[in-house]
């Protein structure tokens, strides 16, 4: 290992770079504090990366002095980064201007969190990991390159590949080297090249996004004494770290807050509440995403819930999948960071399917066709759609066949991630369509300490130039029936292994279909009449600007066409067809860009417009 040490040291110290080879220290900036891992590396098995025949891992490079007045593109670089601009890799004395990144790679399910600088060498000699020769000169190793250019590695256990960091794909699981991640803000180690010249770079952490996902929380019952005898920010202690990191963070909190709650009685019937106060455990996890799908929310009356939303909106946090009302609750809120847009829209299946949605503070109404085409409009508007859903719950690992047909029928409409907010039980995870679906992380901050409903996969998600290029985790256990800590690695292996397991038995997927396509104009609609779901068809005009408001038509004749204007087709009946063309006219207004001066209706017995609102 000494030889690959050695070449590694070589070709950095030539390059004015030394910080990268393992076994030297990084320098901390001033006033900053070095962070360890929260997830601890698995130990590799024995001899699971020796080699028969040691080589050096590194070519000799030879550099030539950097020209300030005229340079010319190595041809050891990719041939993307010389599309960029003409660089080359740094003299001796050179700052980098730039730098290209690239990742390690592993299965969807592979056990390594992290190795070594000296394991990944050891796994290369041995063949164990796959690259095109534009990637391996790139990186400057030796031997031979394993994956022609523009295939797709084929990944299984023990068998890995490197690719260029901005091609990552959320169907590989990404594998830090030392501990440095090539989509976190800075990146150094054996697979990130400084560059000199332009200023190329093929991640740019002024467009990374990063979002922490989380399964169940409700600060009540056990979590809420844990609480009041610990400290309200107790429980978080052990992966406030974590989610300190992402620049988002989500948490799908199922109960209302309440200045007088009575915990006695939380624990003794399935009315649920928390107290004003522990609002402070969710600023101190840095959440700004509240997700209101949970079907505890209105246990204690409605206006408990506007009261919660208050307390949300005074600390400038956004709120989905539930609201004031249904258009409220409904709508996709868009968040945007260094230059992305990412949606996030929600609804409760559940309580949709038994019924009991009403107008008014509550969770939103879960139309499947709706929330399909809601993801189509995001996606034509370059905007990044996740969609979290509270769906069927059941206490074992296997996702329902519902839900399972459900998150893809979702994913195929061009979802970037579909996420199961229900589950006290973490099911697995997939890729379809290209989307990143994942059945249920499991619990959170609840207090389900018992063998199936402790342990929990929270995602990490990383959006760059938008795009969702990879998903990391934290796998969590509950302790003190409220506490969830970082799994150990031992736990955290046959918690994968398991869930692996469940994966495999599920119809399969299609990670790499493209989705699927829709009508350029026309899209499902829905909203409520009572507690009554009207459908709508919506044609959007012929030449859509953002910035500008149109006309609507309510259609009570199923023939209208006015490629100027939003058409909406209604059927209700003869004897509805007005109250609920008024609605639609309501509804519409809230969510399109709709000129209240310009709508009209046509009704089937004159044939023409008859009205305007």
């Amino acid at each position: 290992m000494g030889g690959f040490r050695a070449a590694c040291v070589a070709v950095l110290v030539v390059a004015g770079c030394v910080a990268g080879c393992h076994g030297s220290v990084p320098r901390t900036p001033a006033g900053s504090e070095a962070k360890a891992p929260i997830d601890p590396p698995i130990e590799p098995p024995a001899g699971a990366f020796t080699s028969p025949a040691p080589q050096p891992l590194l070519a000799s490079i030879a550099l030539t002095p950097a020209v300030a007045t005229a340079r010319t593109c190595d041809r050891s670089l990719p041939a993307a980064a010389c599309a960029r601009g003409a660089v080359e890799r740094c003299a001796p004395g050179e700052v980098a201007t730039g730098e290209w990144r690239f990742a390690l790679i592993g299965s969807l399910y592979e056990p390594f969190e992290t190795v070594t600088a000296d394991q990944l060498a050891a796994a290369w000699r041995a063949g164990r990991i796959a690259a095109t020769a534009e990637t391996r000169d790139a990186l400057g190793f030796s031997g031979p390159a394993t994956l022609a250019a523009g295939a797709r590695p084929e990944l299984a256990a023990g068998r890995w590949a490197i690719v260029p960091a901005h091609e990552l794909m959320p169907a590989w699981k990404l594998i830090t080297v030392d501990a440095s991640h090539p989509l976190e803000a800075t990146a150094a180690g054996v697979l990130t090249v400084p560059l000199c010249g332009a200023a190329v770079r093929n991640i740019d952490p002024e467009r990374l996004t990063t979002i922490a996902m989380t399964g169940t929380s409700a600060l009540t019952r056990f979590v809420a004494q844990l609480m009041e005898k610990r400290g309200l920010t107790y429980p978080i202690r052990d992966v406030e770290p974590w989610l300190r990191a992402a620049d988002f963070v989500h948490i799908s909190h199922e109960v209302s807050l309440l200045p007088h709650c009575d915990l006695e009685k939380t624990l003794k019937g399935s009315l649920l509440c928390g107290r004003d106060p522990y609002i402070e455990l969710l600023e101190a996890s840095h959440a700004n995403i509240i997700e209101l799908t949970g079907s505890h929310l209105i246990d204690h009356g409605r206006r408990w819930l506007t009261h919660t939303i208050d307390m949300y909106a005074a600390r400038g946090w956004v709120w989905f999948g539930g609201g004031r009302n249904q258009l409220d609750a409904s709508t996709a809120r868009i968040v945007e960071h260094h230059g992305n847009r990412v949606a996030f829209v929600g609804c409760n299946r559940p309580l949709t399917q038994a019924k009991h949605m009403r107008e008014g503070p509550g969770v939103a109404m879960c139309d499947l066709e709706r929330v399909r085409a809601d993801v189509v409009d995001l996606r034509r508007r370059g905007i990044v759609p996740i969609v979290s859903i509270q769906h069927e719950e059941v206490y074992v690992r296997e996702p329902p066949k519902l839900l399972v047909h459900d998150f893809r029928k979702i994913a195929e409409a061009g979802a970037a991630v579909v996420f199961g907010s229900q589950a006290h039980v973490a099911h697995p995870w997939e890729v379809h369509h290209g989307a990143y679906v994942h059945y249920g992380a499991g619990n959170f901050l609840f207090d389900q300490q018992f063998v199936l409903t402790r342990d929990a996969a929270q995602d990490k998600l990383y959006v760059h130039d938008g795009k969702l290029l990879s998903v990391g985790r934290l796998f969590t256990r509950i302790e003190e029936w409220g506490r969830p800590r970082p799994m150990a690695a031992p736990e955290r292996v046959r918690f994968l292994r398991k869930l692996a397991e469940v994966r495999s038995k599920l119809p399969p997927a299609a990670p790499w279909a493209a989705p699927r396509s829709a009508h350029p104009r026309q899209r499902a609609d829905s909203f409520l009449v009572g507690g009554e779901l009207q459908r709508v068809l919506v044609t959007a005009p012929a030449q859509l600007d953002e910035r500008q408001r149109y006309g609507l038509v309510i259609d009570l004749v199923g023939n209208t066409v006015d490629d100027t204007a939003y058409v909406v087709r209604l059927d209700a009946g003869k004897r509805r067809a007005r109250a609920r063309a008024a609605a639609a006219a309501t509804y519409m207004r809230g969510k399109y860009p709709i000129d209240p001066g310009r709508v009209t209706t046509v009704d089937g017995r004159a044939g023409v417009t008859v009205s305007k609102r």
